[in-house]
């Protein structure tokens, strides 16, 4: 759906917020080795990010076209004041802001000197996401909702673990992204999350991307200048079969997060909004549930097909059933907020 979709311009501007705020991280840690870390950490992820966001340049791009992260908050702050972003897409954008877990691998031999990275003190960094929603127009409150609500459908969806044991919904993203960083997963993802780019660079640039909470757009088929599908939009529509069947094929908790954050998006922007009218509240809701039996139907298409060949797919296979069945519990679960 291209509601849950951003422009380049929209998605350079969430990948900036996820910048500033791993750079508040940094400036909180008081380990000298690991803050220096931190800051390598941080410098390979924006030069991987920037390969990401300028791979979605194309020939239509006005000429000189270049999208960069912006490291200065107050030139953030600036851009976001004078853009017209609707108000979905800001909730979108603050969405995968707040869900951000730094310090996941981007698919090169630096990978293992960073593994025992964690954020230095989650309440502060919380405290920064809420001053980033007063930016944003946002009740700083939506970060508290947008946090139980996303770690309550982990649990809802998946069963059998309890998202508030510490580190718990950390593990589940880190997971999702680690399973990537292998070259012949990437190859097979790079044409739909980073078109043009081969080698190294499309490993950093899919790794930055899919770690950021952004899947390319052109996999589902979106026109008007959308570049990333975020907050759960990848799971909607028939296009998913297409788009992400390979990634639900590779991980099927890439299908629970995702699952999870259309949960969280729902319950905070189409129900607890209160300046929004009910009739389109209904509206909306029964539009993007009509879209996830689609993207279920999609999925299952592609399952049996691989069930033509069920010794050569058997992994696949059963990471594809895993994933149509979460998707299957968040479906029930979306119905039952009606």
């Amino acid at each position: 759906m291209k509601e849950f979709g951003l422009t380049p311009e929209q998605t350079r501007i969430m990948f900036s917020y996820q910048y500033n705020l791993v750079q508040a991280d940094i400036d909180n840690e008081p380990d000298f080795d690991k803050k220096n870390l931190k800051r390598q950490w941080l410098t390979k992820w924006k030069d991987s990010t920037e390969l990401f966001l300028n791979s979605q340049i194309t020939a239509s791009s006005p000429r000189g076209t270049s999208f960069d992260i912006i490291t200065d908050f107050t030139q953030l702050k600036a851009l976001v004041k004078s853009s017209l972003i609707p108000p979905l897409t800001r909730y979108l954008i603050l969405l995968e802001v707040t869900l951000f877990q730094p310090y996941y691998p981007l698919g090169d031999s630096s990978d293992e000197k960073f593994k025992n990275l964690k954020i230095d003190n989650e309440e502060k960094l919380t405290n920064k996401v809420r001053f980033f929603a007063k930016t944003l127009d946002i009740d700083p409150d939506s970060v508290y909702r947008f946090k139980y609500n996303y770690k309550e459908a982990i649990q809802g969806i998946k069963g059998g673990v309890n998202p508030w044991l510490l580190g718990a919904v950390g593990a589940v993203l880190l997971g999702v992204v680690a399973i990537f960083a292998t070259p012949l997963i990437v190859g097979l993802l790079a044409p739909i999350l980073a078109p043009g780019l081969s080698g190294a660079a499309a490993v950093s640039a899919v790794l930055a991307a899919l770690g950021g909470g952004a899947i390319a757009a052109g996999g589902f088929g979106m026109a008007g200048g959308m570049a990333v599908v975020v907050a759960g939009g990848s799971i909607l529509g028939a296009g998913a079969g297409v788009g992400v069947g390979a990634l639900f094929g590779q991980s099927p908790d890439a299908a629970l997060t995702q699952a999870a954050k259309l949960e969280a998006a729902i319950k905070e922007i189409i129900f607890i909004q209160k300046d929004s009218r009910k009739d389109q509240k209904i509206i909306n809701l029964a539009e993007i549930i009509k879209q996830l039996r689609l993207a279920i139907r999609s999925l299952e298409d592609k399952l049996d097909e691989l069930l033509l060949e069920p010794e050569k797919n058997h992994q696949e296979i059963e990471n594809l059933k895993k994933a149509i069945e979460y998707l299957k519990k968040a479906l029930g679960r979306i119905q039952d907020l009606m």
